[in-house]
Formats: structure tokens, sequence, C-alpha cells
């Protein structure tokens, strides 16, 4: 077990695990923007949804480190980096073929012409636009960087036309058939790409009782919190530059369909919200980690936020490293799975934060903590890990206790991985800090 932060040789192991993030997102980082993964891994290339969050966990990581001015200029000098790639490659046209629209945000975008004549992938000159939530999480890190980083202003106002092409797509694209609630329709006339076009993206990450994938459109529960956040937080920035009432207002309505939305999810045997609606709205029984995202987002209200972030801490969840993608009781748990009850590094650092801002800090600092004893037992930033349940483990060396496994597809250097490494040394270092004032 890792020492207490108290310990000033623990607390300098803590800044060590910072400057490893630092130092694998820096081997990472391109001219074209952050690499998902290493070249020795499945992703080396630029990936929407991978560069935001690594973004925002950075970002939150040197919030929490106001003292250190070097890992501000970092982290700041690593968000306009990123968006400005993002930006670069946004969608500018309605094309079935690789389901870009005008604003949208890429989901991957691998720029070697040989990848593009290799792969059966629906790419269109190296881009794919398979994903929901990025242009959504595109808004978010827009307004941290403008409210949080020193010029971050600067950097939102000289990618300005490319924020609002963001939010045209959201109000004209997210809602697919007018309920108030944001879905997952794909448009690949082929049926190429992805059926889940969120974070749990694996086609058998979401599944019905009996078995089969529900068919589209599917209204993911954590969708609903990024809307919630970007309408929120976009607003305030709308408002200085002079927003049209028309469009305030239509950001207000938005916000109010989704808050009215968010009950359809509730479980109330479970006490939390489902994993996602299916096409008739009606909550699939899935108890996931996704509901932690909801959380990081502020789209609960009490008593509603608590009782969730307790559901998330119960044993069929939490292990002794991290949090699952999916309960244990789950009909659909799998520990082996790619999203079906394995362990997602950046996936608990979006929970750990979300604690953290809910005021449940010692259960932020035991989440991080348990994430960075499992990424120094493999020692590199891995995607995503296994916890075996003791009556999977047909040995008995465990004594009946969870066992840690390695995930054999997993990619060893994975970018928000590395951030979410650098998010848990910071809150554990802010413990240390604290015990020294």
């Amino acid at each position: 077990m890792m020492k207490s932060t108290h310990d000033p040789e623990h607390a300098a192991l803590l800044v060590r695990w910072l400057e490893r993030g630092r130092a694998w997102l820096d081997e990472l980082q391109t001219p074209g923007g952050l690499h998902a993964s290493s070249a020795a891994d499945q992703y080396p290339a630029l990936y929407g949804r991978d560069t935001l969050w690594s973004i925002l966990l950075v970002l939150e990581a040197a919030r929490l480190r106001p003292g250190d001015s070097a890992l501000a200029n970092w982290a700041a000098a690593f968000a306009a980096h990123g968006l400005q790639a993002l930006a670069s490659t946004q969608g500018t046209t309605e094309r079935d073929e690789n389901e870009e629209q005008p604003g949208k945000i890429i989901h991957e975008y691998w720029p070697e012409p040989r990848r593009w004549l290799a792969s059966e992938w629906p790419l269109w000159e190296g881009r794919y636009y398979g994903s929901v939530d990025a242009t959504y999480l595109f808004l978010i890190t827009a307004a941290t960087v403008w409210q949080q980083v020193e010029g971050g202003r600067q950097v939102i106002e000289r990618l300005w036309p490319h924020v609002m092409a963001a939010l045209d797509w959201t109000l004209k694209y997210g809602d697919v058939d007018g309920d108030g609630l944001v879905e997952v329709l794909p448009r690949q006339p082929r049926g190429l790409g992805l059926r889940n076009q969120v974070w749990k993206d694996s086609n058998d990450a979401l599944l019905l009782e009996d078995g089969a994938p529900p068919s589209p459109p599917v209204a993911w529960v954590e969708l609903q919190g990024y809307a919630l956040a970007a309408f929120r937080e976009i607003r305030p920035l709308l408002q200085e530059a002079g927003g049209e009432t028309a469009l305030l207002r239509e950001l207000e309505e938005r916000m109010e369909r989704l808050r009215r939305g968010l009950p359809r999810f509730w479980l109330p045997g479970e006490g939390c919200p489902a994993m996602a609606l299916s096409p008739e709205k009606q909550a699939i029984p899935l108890v996931a980690s996704n509901m932690g995202h909801l959380l990081w987002c502020a789209a609960l209200e009490e008593p509603y936020a608590s009782r969730t972030a307790e559901r998330l801490l119960q044993p069929d969840l939490l292990t002794p490293w991290g949090i699952r993608t999916l309960s244990r009781s789950s009909y659909a748990f799998d520990p082996y799975s790619y999203h079906r009850g394995t362990v997602w590094p950046f996936d608990n650092a979006i929970i750990a934060s979300a604690l953290w801002r809910m005021g449940r800090r010692d259960q932020a600092r035991l989440l991080s903590q348990r994430l960075l004893e499992a990424i120094a037992l493999f020692d590199s930033p891995v995607e995503l890990y296994c916890v075996l349940p003791p009556e999977w483990i047909l040995t008995p060396t465990t004594g009946g206790a969870e066992a840690l496994a390695v995930y054999t597809r997993a990619c060893k250097i994975q970018a928000w991985t590395a951030a979410a490494l650098m998010l848990a040394a910071a809150q554990l270092l802010s413990e240390a800090s604290r015990a020294e004032s």
C-alpha cells in the first residue's frame, strides 16, 4: 500500500509521478496534435475525445497546484495546442461516409495516406467523425481555458468561429428525435464505424438483458451531462461576446429540457442513474461508471447527486484499484471485456474530480490513491486493466480477495491515463500541503 501523503518522501514520490505524467504527454505530442497512444500501441493518431479529456484532467491538476507556475504554463500551452489541432480538423460539410457534419469535432484523424488505403475503417482523407460527445467536450474545454488559464481568453477568441460552429452543431444535430435529450444515431451508410459513439465505444459495451445491443438512437447518460455542462459553461462567454438574446434563451430552454429528461434514467432500486435509455426512452438497467461523468458535470441535484456518489463507491463497482466500468452484479458484467467490467484510469480520474468538487475529498483521495497504486504496479500509463472477482479465480491463492490482471490488448502508454495520474498525484499532494500548513 502507498504511504500517507504526510510522509515527505512520499510527497516527493507524488511530485515525480506528476512529472512522469507530463513527460509521457510530451512524448505523445506532435505538431498535428496529441496522439492518443504511443507509436508502439494501437492509437498513434489524433483523437478528439482523448485530447479533450487529457486537457481537462491536466487543467484540473494545475488548478490544484496554484503555486506551481511551471505546471500552469505547461498546461496552458498543452491546452492551446490541443484545441487548435481539433479546430483545424473540425467538420465543414455533410458527409455520411465518415459521419462528418459542419462544426463536429473529430473522432480520429490519421494523416498518413497509407493508413487510409490499408483500413476498412470509414476514413475520408484520414478523418472519421463517429463521436457524439467530443463536440460537447470541446465547448466545455474552451470555457475552462477561458475561465482558468492565464491568456486563455485570447486563445479562445482566436478560435471563436470554431467554438460557434461547435455550438451550432450541438443545437442542430445533438437531439436527433426532438425529445430534449441527446442521442447517438450512426449514419454511415454501409454500417461501418462505431455503433456506440461515446467513450465506451466497443460494439458490445451496451447490451440488453437478452444479450443484444439496443437499436439506435440511444441516449447515454453522460451525454446529457456533457450537454448540460457545455450549454451552462459556454453561456457566460456568449454573454461577454454580445451573443444574441434568442441564442441565450435557446440555451436555457435546452438546459431545462435536459434537466426534465434526467429522471428517466433513475433506477429507484439501485439509487442511481442507468447507463442509457433505449429508443423507447426506457432505462436500460445497467449500473455503470458513466454516472460518475454525470456527477463531474454537476448535472444532478440533491439528494440524487449524493446517492449517486455513494452508489459508485459500493463494492460491486469499487475495487482495490479503482471503479469498474460496470457493476459485477450486472447481467452484462465481464471483467475481461473492454468496457463491461474493466477499470480505466481516466474514467476514475473523472470520478475523483467529481467527488472533489462535491466536497467529498477523502473519497476522491481514496480513489486517486488506488489508481496510483495500480499504475505503479504497471509502471506505465496503461489504457485499462482487469480486476478479477474471487469467484472468477479458480486457484485459491488470493485468500478470497480480488486480483489485478493485465488486459492483454491494452495500450501501454495512453495519453488520458498520463493525464489521469497527474490529477491523482495533484489531489494527493493537496493533502500533503494541507498537513504542512
